[in-house]
């Protein structure tokens, strides 16, 4: 999944090949950015003491990264400490070799300080920092850039006014949204500004390709009530969910999700809907369905046995013994039906074997024209654990040939997001 664009890389030095333990090496936890040199600017916010935390992150989805201080920004956070971040040298200065001239893949502001962005909105090239944003909007090429100031200066006329002409200047411009709080626009969570860098980045690129970019997501477990205050449920921590849907949003698609009950969601999306029973899940599934959905991904742990009836009220405890009748549900995935170019479900069985797994993927697969599936035995899923034998068609519906297997829920999520990125960029 790696990143193409019609220039060149830029020839200044690598941030990548430190062996682990290094203090200057990063875990890589997604591959959203590998091989995409990246321009990050820091400029005068308070924000700034973020950004280390944020180089770094960026760098664990595999991105190599050039660190760039304003004079205003210096008085936040020191050359030393972002070169360190960045496993390169931080720039401050013009230099010789018109180092301030766009020769990455795109560039990034955070945080962006009102003045800042008062002169990047107006062309003002007094510095190298702004010189080089400047020379990426002329070449088209991404421009992310995150605000982050007091609440009244971000509400000032002036610096509103700025910011729609940068938001106007392109679509290869992008303005996210800071976290508000304290009366102030603040810097998110530095991993989670990272996965929004990445997506606004990604989103270009499936731009150009005239890619199909909506993905229908669903997570977590249902419900069904007994009475009015009790109620049977299926167990899903929400985790495998999440981590698939932040995966897909770095890679610049749109993931609409369906969430039923789940300790964890995801910390990145397009849309996010709670849907506690299976009736609410299918009426939000049919009314996403009902507009434009190129691929579907169906990992929510749905009920297949609900109470009969619900009673009214609550049943008194002092009646005893109780006997619930149960009835079965009908298939969710079998009523989602007309995606475009990936259908990806999920199938949790006890006691089963990859002989087993192969004769359920087999069925499973022509019958909801499904191209992926995943196949685990209950006793291999846990919080630690997670293995999966993985099923993958060209075509849906197509017979399937032997699995491959994943071990842990992020290489699960990982398998998952790059099938659905490739089938939904190949037919671009």
């Amino acid at each position: 999944m790696k990143n193409k664009m019609k220039h060149s890389q830029p020839s200044k030095g690598s941030a990548t090949g430190h062996q682990a333990g290094s203090d200057l090496a990063v875990k890589l936890v997604s591959e959203a950015l590998a091989g995409v040199h990246l321009d990050v600017v820091v400029s005068g916010s308070i924000g700034a003491v973020e950004s280390i935390r944020f180089v770094r992150a960026l760098r664990r989805l595999g991105s190599d990264v050039t660190p760039w201080l304003t004079r205003g920004g210096a008085q936040f956070v020191t050359p030393l400490a972002l070169g360190w971040a960045a496993a390169r040298e931080c720039r401050t200065g013009f230099e010789a070799d018109a180092s301030h001239l766009a020769e990455g893949h795109g560039c990034i502001i955070a945080p962006a300080s009102a003045s800042f962005i008062a002169k990047i909105a107006n062309g003002i090239t007094d510095s190298p920092a702004s010189a080089l944003v400047t020379s990426y909007m002329g070449l088209k090429r991404p421009v992310i850039l995150l605000p982050s100031m007091h609440d009244s200066l971000a509400n000032a006329p002036q610096v509103q006014a700025n910011l729609e002409k940068l938001r106007q200047a392109g679509s290869n411009v992008f303005v996210l949204g800071s976290r508000l709080e304290e009366g102030k626009h603040k810097v998110p969570e530095p991993a989670i500004l990272a996965d929004h860098c990445a997506h606004a980045y990604n989103s270009v690129l499936l731009k150009e390709k005239n890619a199909d970019t909506n993905v229908l997501l669903t997570m977590g477990g249902t419900r069904a009530w007994i009475d009015d205050v009790r109620y049977i449920g299926n167990y899903s921590s929400g985790r495998l969910g999440s981590l698939i849907t932040e995966e897909l949003h770095r890679l610049g698609l749109q993931v609409d999700v369906l969430a039923g009950a789940a300790e964890h969601l995801p910390r990145c999306h397009h849309t996010l809907t709670r849907c506690a029973t299976n009736e609410d899940l299918s009426r939000e599934a049919n009314r996403h369905m009902a507009k434009k959905v190129d691929a579907i991904i169906h990992a929510a742990a749905v009920l297949d046995f609900v109470p009969a009836q619900r009673l009214p009220g609550k049943i008194p405890s002092s009646t005893g013994q109780q006997s619930i009748e149960l009835m079965v549900t009908p298939k969710i995935l079998a009523s989602m039906k007309g995606a475009g170019l990936a259908k990806v479900a999920f199938k949790l069985e006890s006691g089963i074997n990859e002989e087993s797994a192969v004769k359920i993927a087999r069925d499973y697969v022509t019958k909801h024209q499904l191209t992926m599936l995943v196949v685990n035995n209950l006793s291999d899923v846990s919080a630690e654990r997670h293995r999966a034998w993985i099923f993958e068609t060209k075509i849906a519906g197509h017979p399937v040939d032997r699995p491959y297997e994943a071990n842990t829920k992020e290489d699960v999520a990982k398998a998952v997001a790059r099938h659905v990125w490739e089938r939904l960029t190949r037919h671009a």
